[in-house]
């Protein structure tokens, strides 16, 4: 048993890989929530579609075995998480703190829970800590081996893809890295290439899934444009709103159809039916940016009670999001738990940090964080992580059409590990034996 009791990289993998496994065991299949069966119903038909990524899709397809062995898609997730979770204690921490920080990060349902819940956010979420630990080791300790350009930067590159808001926000990221060390003068060739490798993969393979794989756009306009339709419907119940609809999107329900208080803040309960929403497509583009012009305040103000838990002050009081999932959220669609008495009573754990969500699952409050412990105690190579975060919480604040925990994955992963790690590093904690260094 000594590959569980050492401090290296392949030691904690191996450790916090079992912690995820046991929790997959007590609740397998795992988590799913009604996007989740949108997944299940690809897998199973083979009716691939791009309402969340075609990477995804095929993933789906693919790892679940044609639909017949849909659990591995949860496993294979959390594993993913849990690998990308070690990766970047490794990169932020000496190998003691990093060893207990990511085994007792990986105890709690933000790694646990949240990987072996049937989400692309999952994967993407990976994908995020994997590029930021390929950068944080480039700007702490100059590692740029190709293990790490490979199992950090391009793999991370793919796994971005998982979600619409990846690419851009690997591409936003890149841009803020790049002005970051130009202004420093310390832009070099080797970055250079590393970015072009990363934005270049990620582009390709976004392009080759969709075109090629699933035959449709990368970008799904339903979907796509739902922020857009929320903010129109949420206009539409305002005094002010008022024959917007009408005026801007003829032809296509009326006032009282589109508006929605509701898509304020959450998912939007406007009485349109499907087929009017698709036929809105074509005009709502011009309608939100007529709304823009109209009232440019009233969408600043929305995005922002939208994005609460995403803000590092309550402005709007401590943000309510939806966190953490933990059942199986449809009935009849021959999935469920295959051990419902214990899972029923280990959910409870879920349960206590869904109900302090205004803690762990505050985005805002852990992307504060990790910049004061920037600034205040001058720890530069956190500006990897928070130029991540401005790039993600940006594309996040103006695109998502609700608030939601998972999104900002990355962020409270980070923010938490980093809290653990500091306290570690402050304590005498003792756990596992120093068996040789850092290593894969």
């Amino acid at each position: 048993m000594r590959f569980l009791a050492g401090l290296s990289f392949r030691n904690s993998f191996f450790r916090n890989t079992l912690i995820l496994f046991v929790w997959w065991i007590i609740f397998f299949p795992g988590f799913f929530s009604g996007d989740s069966f949108d997944a299940v119903e690809m897998a199973r038909t083979g009716d691939l579609q791009n309402s969340g990524s075609a990477s995804w899709a095929l993933y789906v397809r693919i790892f679940s075995l044609h639909g017949h062995a849909i659990g591995l898609l949860t496993l294979i997730n959390g594993i993913t998480l849990v690998y990308a979770v070690t990766r970047i204690g490794y990169s932020l921490f000496s190998n003691r703190t990093a060893a207990i920080g990511t085994f007792l990060l990986t105890l709690t349902p933000v790694v646990s829970g949240m990987g072996i819940t049937l989400w692309h956010d999952i994967l993407m979420t990976a994908g995020i800590l994997l590029i930021v630990s390929f950068y944080l080791n480039s700007l702490r300790i100059n590692i740029h081996g190709k293990e790490g350009f490979f199992l950090d930067l391009l793999l991370g590159a793919i796994l971005v893809t998982f979600r619409p808001n990846g690419l851009p926000a690997l591409v936003f990221f890149s841009i803020l890295f790049i002005g970051y060390l130009a202004a420093k003068k310390d832009f070099t060739k080797r970055i250079a290439v590393q970015v072009v490798a990363s934005c270049g993969l990620s582009l390709s393979f976004t392009l080759l899934c969709s075109y090629v794989f699933i035959a449709q756009t990368p970008i799904n306009s339903y979907f796509g444009t739902q922020w857009m339709r929320y903010d129109v419907s949420c206009y539409a119940a305002t005094d002010e709103g008022a024959g917007f609809v009408e005026k801007f999107v003829p032809g296509v329900g009326s006032t009282e159809s589109w508006a929605s208080s509701e898509a304020c803040s959450l998912l939007s309960n406007a009485t349109l039916t499907y087929e009017e929403e698709i036929a809105s497509t074509k005009y709502i583009y011009s309608a939100w940016l007529g709304l823009l012009r109209t009232d440019p305040g009233f969408i600043f103000e929305t995005h922002l009670k939208r994005n609460a838990y995403l803000l590092p002050i309550p402005v709007f009081g401590i943000p309510e999001m939806p966190f953490l999932h933990s059942s199986i959220e449809s009935l009849d669609q021959g999935i469920e738990w295959a051990f419902p008495t214990l899972a029923e009573k280990a959910r409870n754990v879920m349960r206590i940090w869904n109900g302090a969500r205004g803690f762990t699952g505050w985005a805002g409050i852990w992307l504060l964080y990790v910049v004061l412990r920037m600034l205040i105690f001058r720890e530069k190579y956190l500006i990897v992580p928070s130029l991540m975060f401005a790039a993600t919480v940006s594309i996040l604040f103006v695109t998502a059409p609700l608030g939601d925990g998972r999104y900002a994955l990355s962020i409270l992963v980070i923010g938490q590990l980093l809290l653990i790690g500091n306290l570690i590093d402050h304590s005498k904690i003792r756990v596992f034996s120093p068996l040789k260094k850092n290593s894969m």
